[in-house]
């Protein structure tokens, strides 16, 4: 087991210092192999897709090899780059950017931030970027820990550099997340998860009902906060970061998470391939309250 891990750390080394397009398409095939070989994943993708509306039965095939290059690109990415590069080396990565200079005034100002990255392309890449750009500030970024000790160390020492604080998804992180917001700092989650517990409402995303986690909205709700919806494209030669404003018009918790589904909605349309539509996002979770259809 450590030969084991030894060799994966000098691979990913040596891989690290390829060409993004050489790594892009080496993940490419990765991706499509291992699709190939995880009936379960290609199961819930495929049903995801067509569910969705983002094919028909005349092109699944073709849009499931294509998400499928798509996912394994943006796994190379994030561990052989995003983990493994300096920052300045990812920040070279982002050749466009949408509304930055009006991210940035806010960010710089004295109030709370919070950035809510969707699960599409390489949020990772866009963390790194406005980090190092903003490198007066510290970015308070919730993640999920691994089960697997030795990627879990990976990524965090992947994500622990300079300006950036990794916080784990329990009781202690979640509390450290909202006293930074509180005190006017910035703070980053991914808005699109299940909710692991009885917190969670259903809402409409593609007119299916997912039972969505509320942390996002609570967090959005802060009294003085500037928030935006960071969504990461990639392109034929590296990455766009849009920052999108996002500002609530809903005054309940159940609302507010419904239209920042929409927004990732509108993301997703933009690049479809690009979205994580290999996660189970439209299981019901035991704990989830029974769904009332007319309310969805």
């Amino acid at each position: 087991m450590l030969l084991c891990r030894i060799f994966l750390n000098g691979l990913i080394f040596l891989l690290a210092f390829l060409p993004l397009r050489a790594l892009q398409f080496i993940g490419g095939v990765v991706g499509i192999i291992a699709m190939r070989y995880s009936k379960r994943a290609v199961k819930r993708l495929r049903n995801n897709l067509l569910i969705t509306g983002m094919c028909s039965e005349a092109n699944l095939d073709k849009m499931v090899k294509n998400t499928a290059r798509e996912w394994g690109k943006t796994l190379f990415e994030v561990v052989c780059i995003a983990w493994h590069r300096s920052y300045k080396h990812n920040a070279s990565l982002v050749t466009e950017t949408i509304n930055y200079e009006g991210m940035e005034a806010e960010a710089l100002s004295d109030k709370p931030i919070v950035f809510l990255t969707p699960h599409i392309s390489n949020f990772e890449i866009a963390l790194k970027y406005t980090a190092h750009r903003i490198h007066t500030k510290v970015f308070n970024v919730l993640y999920k820990p691994s089960k697997n000790k030795w990627f879990n160390q990976m990524m965090l020492k992947g994500r622990m550099e300079g300006n950036i604080n990794p916080l784990p998804t329990n009781r202690l992180g979640l509390f450290t997340l909202a006293k930074k917001l509180r005190a006017n700092g910035i703070v980053g989650i991914l808005p699109d998860s299940i909710a692991s517990s009885g917190d969670g409402v259903w809402v409409s995303f593609f007119d299916k009902p997912v039972f969505a986690t509320t942390l996002a909205a609570k967090l959005v709700m802060t009294p003085g906060a500037a928030s935006f919806i960071v969504a990461t494209t990639r392109l034929k030669r590296g990455f766009r970061v849009n920052y999108i404003p996002f500002v609530p018009v809903s005054a309940d918790i159940a609302g507010v998470v419904q239209e920042i589904y929409k927004v990732i909605e509108n993301i997703v349309l933009e690049a479809p391939e690009q979205y994580y539509w290999s996660y189970d996002r439209f299981r019901v979770p035991k704990h989830a309250p029974s769904l009332n259809l007319n309310e969805s």
